[in-house]
């Protein structure tokens, strides 16, 4: 620290000029060392401001460089998670791909097979041998049937024959082929049902019911069928196509030389609940087992009974359009016959043919419920096309024959009282089958006919 008193008495002993040239001195050198100490204090205050944004900007770059390469990496993440993901999309897609070759693979070599096989069957003899036979070879060697093409009692069954027959639905189409088998089966027609019978010894029947039970069988025919051995019924509704080929193939090796009938009721129902690819098997087996039959004089008869379609014409006569099912079940048959709706009364039926390979397929015929013990029809005289059509309401209520086909327990009246109930939420459809055994689709089929009936 400097002493001002004893600067004072110097300035005081040095006069006061020069006591005034060293004030000015001192003051200068004062002036520029609190000069130079500022300078160097505020140098020293902006290097280190200097320093600290330096470090802050290094921080924030460091922080910056940090969250870049943690963005990186997460991305690289990210993307090796979709290049792992596509990897195994591109696999999965490659196995299918592999797995759809071998199948195609696997279907071409069962395509072949079934393809060699069917050249096989069509070039080679039932004896395993490659020889054809022509006629003359045929006849020197005795194997041409004398009797194949005969009249089986009716004109449109002839043995050894494929026959079909299609008519609508509740329309007696069960009735009238029962009548046919046991005819056959006893080889004789106790009511006129065709304008000629051909006599038969009493013949084997198969018949294939899928729309009757036994119980409705033993109700409606227990008095007829019961002592009748040639007549061997199979009715569940479990039948298989499988089922009907064991069973023939069972009793093909027992038969006489008087050969089988096959009736299948209902050919359309065992195509809806086997499926086409199953049915279709079935017709090729059924085929083979009817032609190798001709070749050891032990024929086997087929009549099969098919389901009209929806949308056909009762006013007109059936064609091979009207049939449910594959056209080629028409096509294939030697006969096809149909069975319809008379429009001169609810107990007449139409009978016509589609196909008839020996007579003439134009003639019609007229039956009517014969009222027997059993339910039957009888011949009554040749119809026309003119004859075709459902009866109208008036004729209706003045049949008091009983209608053919399955005996309804209840009215129209009563069927309505049900379907009102129904429409009302008064009950279900399942509730009345419980309670009184009519199902859902009879109940539509009855009220559709009667709303038909009233139109027309």
């Amino acid at each position: 620290m400097v002493n001002i008193n004893k600067t004072i008495e110097q300035i005081k002993e040095l006069g006061p000029k020069k006591a005034a040239g060293y004030s000015l001195l001192a003051i200068g050198i004062f002036g520029g060392a609190y000069y130079v100490y500022n300078w160097i204090k505020r140098s020293s205050k902006t290097e280190e401001q200097n320093n600290a944004s330096k470090n802050k900007i290094e921080e924030i770059e460091t922080a910056s460089n940090f969250k870049k390469q943690e963005i990186e990496q997460l991305h690289a993440h990210r993307k090796e998670e979709e290049r792992l993901q596509t990897d195994q999309k591109i696999e999965v897609i490659n196995a299918q791909k592999e797995a759809d070759i071998e199948k195609m693979k696997l279907r071409n070599e069962l395509r072949k097979e079934r393809d060699a096989a069917k050249a096989v069957s069509t070039f080679v003899d039932g004896d395993g041998t490659d020889k054809i036979e022509s006629y003359r070879e045929a006849m020197r060697n005795g194997t041409v049937g004398k009797n194949v093409g005969k009249a089986l009692g009716f004109p449109w069954v002839r043995e050894g024959f494929d026959t079909g027959l299609v008519g609508p639905t509740d329309s007696g189409k069960s009735t009238f082929v029962m009548q046919i088998a046991i005819a056959i089966a006893k080889g004789k027609c106790d009511i006129k049902l065709a304008p000629e019978w051909y006599d038969i010894p009493p013949t084997s029947v198969l018949l294939f019911s899928l729309e009757q039970s036994y119980e409705e069988i033993n109700t409606y025919y227990g008095s007829v069928i019961n002592n009748l051995p040639m007549l061997e019924i199979y009715a569940d509704s479990q039948i298989t196509p499988k089922k009907i080929i064991d069973i023939i193939k069972e009793k093909k090796d027992i038969i006489t030389s008087t050969g089988m009938v096959v009736f299948v009721d209902n050919y359309s129902k065992l195509e809806d609940k086997a499926g086409v690819k199953a049915m279709k098997q079935f017709c090729e087996e059924l085929d083979d087992l009817r032609s190798q039959s001709l070749k050891v004089e032990k024929p086997i008869t087929l009549f099969k009974v098919y389901h009209v379609k929806p949308d056909w014409n009762p006013t007109k006569p059936l064609t091979p359009a009207s049939v449910r099912g594959d056209k080629k079940n028409v096509l294939f048959t030697n006969n096809f016959v149909y069975f319809t709706y008379c429009k001169h009364g609810s107990d007449k039926r139409v009978l016509g043919y589609m196909k008839l390979k020996h007579g003439n397929k134009e003639t019609l015929s007229i039956l009517e419920y014969a009222g027997t013990e059993i339910d039957q029809f009888r011949y009554v005289g040749k119809g026309s096309k003119e004859d075709l059509g459902e009866a109208s309401t008036e004729q209706k209520s003045c049949d008091v024959k009983q209608t053919p086909g399955r005996k309804s327990e209840y009215c129209l009246d009563e069927i309505m009282v049900l379907y009102n109930m129904v429409q009302a939420k008064e009950c279900t459809y399942a509730e009345i089958e419980a309670s009184y055994g009519i199902k859902k689709s009879m109940i539509k089929k009855r009220i559709q006919r009667a709303r038909k009936n009233t139109l027309t």
